[in-house]
């Protein structure tokens, strides 16, 4: 008799926000579950609600900053039972303590975090996948990865990056079974904007997010962008010519609008 085969997923900034939300959907959706954060109280609550839908749960208290740490927890867990789905959805922002947004000391915990974290997720597990012939790999982006945004360095570049490893990754392993897809999101209400002051337009819940994300990766596609006008109109933006894009964003930024 063939036992029923449970789909696997890693989740990383699972404890709250976008990855706590995308884990119940996921669950909703028949997976089992590595939830990855810093914070384990959280992971656990969350571990009991996966359980009542009748998943299972695993919890992993890890910062993907550690990226050597996080590259042989990956593997170990792989060894263990393959993974099918990996998200790489934990991030940090800018330190508000910091002098200028432009400093380094503003700059550097989110760029490691962000970059470099975000890119030992990925492709901890691309060997076992190319090996196995299947596998599925998600960044957690943002629109602001389509261009520069005043006093923002700190999350643009990060992101972007994190773009410029996807769109890579996609042709890279295009042919060997796994596939490869960039969420570009707008806001979200999440923690890590509860305090922000800043014009949010189209600000979409963190539940109706995770949702329709969950639904276009049954379909693996390349790109998922939300919300879509938001998306058309910063591409729109980025694209402009560049003494009109800093006039545009000059002016934003003297109103505060960063």
């Amino acid at each position: 008799m063939t036992s029923e085969y449970r789909k696997r997923a890693v989740v990383t900034g699972a404890s709250s926000g976008i990855g706590y939300a995308l884990s119940l959907e996921l669950a909703a959706q028949g997976y089992d579950l590595v939830l990855i954060a810093r914070r384990e109280q959280p992971m656990r609550e969350l571990a009991n609600r996966v359980d009542v839908l009748g998943r299972a749960a695993e919890v992993v208290v890890l910062d993907i900053a550690d990226t050597e740490c996080t590259v042989a927890t990956l593997r170990a867990i792989d060894r263990a039972r393959p993974v099918d789905l990996v998200i790489a959805n934990a991030g940090v922002g800018a330190v508000r303590a910091a002098a200028t947004a432009s400093s380094w000391e503003a700059m550097g915990p989110a760029l490691h975090t962000n970059f470099c974290g975000a890119a030992a997720t990925l492709t901890a597990l691309v060997e076992p996948m190319i090996e196995r012939g299947r596998g599925h790999l998600v960044g957690i982006g943002s629109l602001a990865s389509m261009g520069p945004l005043p006093e923002s360095a700190a999350y643009c570049a990060p992101k972007a990056g994190l773009a410029m490893l996807l769109e890579c990754l996609h042709l890279d392993l295009l042919k060997k079974g796994i596939k490869v897809t960039h969420v570009r999101l707008g806001f979200v209400r999440t923690p890590m904007v509860a305090k922000s002051t800043h014009p949010m337009p189209q600000l979409m819940e963190v539940d109706d997010a995770a949702k329709r994300i969950v639904n276009k990766l049954a379909y693996m596609p390349a790109e998922i962008t939300l919300p879509e006008p938001l998306a058309f109109a910063t591409r729109l933006l980025g694209n402009l010519p560049r003494p009109v894009r800093d006039r545009l964003m000059r002016f934003a930024g003297s109103r505060g609008t960063t």
